[in-house]
């Protein structure tokens, strides 16, 4: 299994959620794998995808 195949399962999984973060975190995550699925590469989609994912689960402000 690529690298990417192994990222892309580990964001597939709907396994139990738990709250490890704060927003402010959050926040600076989503900022870095935005970066990250920017600059192409393996393992860019995965970052993308991730960002787009986590940034909808932030409150609005």
């Amino acid at each position: 299994m690529s690298e990417e195949a192994r990222l892309w399962a580990l964001i597939e999984d709907q396994g139990e959620r738990e709250p490890l973060i704060t927003r402010g975190e959050m926040q600076a995550v989503v900022q870095l794998l935005r970066r990250l699925g920017e600059q192409g590469g393996e393992g860019a989609d995965v970052a993308a995808e991730l960002a787009a994912r986590l940034a909808r689960r932030l409150p609005t402000e």
